[in-house]
């Protein structure tokens, strides 16, 4: 069976992509603790006139691989590209999955690796409909698969705190940063792909308060009850830098956040 590589004193494999090894080389992973996993689980949805379909699984692939780049012994599972997104369904293109057929699908992938002998998988939603039903998929299972402990990130004020956060040096508000299609998303797409973002068509859209009530109303009523071109924020003047500088911040966040995971469970 192969054998991860030694560097210094941890074990580097060939990639920290799951997807990309082969099965000797992750049953020589597990043997060696590499034991946990970080997934982002992203949509197809609309992300206004500027930019793909892809976006949240996209940024959520980038996410996942910064934040597995700064951890140890873990690896970066497939990113899983469907999601709830059924107030984006007015826009053409999205692809949405009831919440039951969602969870079963998750539930499904981490069973999966359970299976196999991960200890640890962790769930990061890159798309803002997939943070509850990760939550009551973890509730329903007991966080538990066997003796694999199941967590996902389930704070997206938290996740909008940080992502506004890394904008504020570029003098970039709350409200032009946005929380879907607005400045911060675009920078991030510029930084990942560059060549999917159409800067001509970014636009500004909903730029008002995004508190609990403006949640409520889109995930109630659909996104056109707050914005007609499906942006929140303002798109118009992103940059590459400030999509690092996002990107950064919110690897840094999951990366604390696994790591006190791996705590609870007892990971080196």
């Amino acid at each position: 069976m192969a054998e991860p590589r030694e560097q210094g004193n941890r074990n580097i494999l060939r990639s920290t992509r799951l997807a990309d090894l082969t099965w000797p080389e992750v049953g020589a992973a597990l043997a060696a603790g590499w034991d946990t996993i970080v997934t982002a689980v992203g949509s197809i949805e609309q992300h206004g006139p500027h930019l793909p379909l892809l976006t949240d699984t996209l940024i959520g692939e980038g996410l996942a691989a910064a934040t597995v780049a700064r951890l140890d012994r873990t690896l970066q599972g497939p990113t899983i590209p469907f999601g709830c997104s059924a107030h984006h369904m007015a826009f053409p293109g999205t692809i949405s999955l009831d919440k039951a057929p969602f969870k079963a699908l998750v539930h499904e992938y981490a069973r999966s690796l359970a299976q196999h002998g991960f200890r640890l998988i962790c769930l990061l939603p890159s798309h803002g409909g997939n943070f509850g039903p990760l939550r009551e998929l973890v509730a329903e299972i007991g966080g538990k698969i066997g003796e694999t402990r199941v967590v996902a990130y389930d704070d997206m004020n938290g996740f909008l705190e940080v992502l506004y956060g890394s904008q504020r040096p570029f003098d970039v508000t709350p409200a032009r940063a946005g929380a879907h299609a607005g400045n911060a998303e675009t920078a991030l797409v510029l930084e990942l792909r560059p060549d999917l973002a159409i800067m001509e068509r970014a636009e500004e859209g909903y730029v008002g308060e995004f508190g609990p009530e403006a949640q409520a109303l889109i995930f109630r009523e659909g996104m056109r009850a707050l914005t007609q071109n499906g942006i929140l924020g303002d798109a118009r003047g992103a940059d590459a830098e400030r999509g690092r500088a996002c990107l950064d911040a919110l690897a840094d966040h999951f990366a604390d956040w696994v790591r006190q995971a791996q705590g609870r469970n007892g990971v080196d």
